[in-house]
């Protein structure tokens, strides 16, 4: 499978979080690669900001985009997180 036309396909029509800029021509860096999808990161040519895409693989359901919102509900659990890392990354 051609994966960068896969994610070029997924990001054509998303918009910079930012500026609301088309993302169609952004730099692509992949983060991490999961079972029903890949993890990248994405730098609008426009303003520079950099955002975070879920792009799912073919059979799998759609996902959302992560958020800044996401990003600030983890750091606050994280904060306030005692226990120990181990639990936090266990598998699922």
């Amino acid at each position: 499978m051609d994966w960068i036309a896969a994610i070029l396909s997924s990001i054509r029509e998303m918009e910079c979080p930012c500026c609301g800029a088309r993302l169609a021509s952004c730099s692509v860096r992949g983060i991490t690669a999961e079972r029903d999808a890949l993890v990248v990161r994405l730098a609008c040519v426009v303003c520079g900001e950099n955002s975070v895409a879920v792009v799912k693989r073919d059979g799998a359901e759609a996902v959302e985009p992560i958020t800044r919102d996401d990003v600030l509900d983890a750091h606050e659990f994280l904060e306030a997180w005692h226990g120990p890392v181990a639990e936090l990354i266990k598998a699922a």
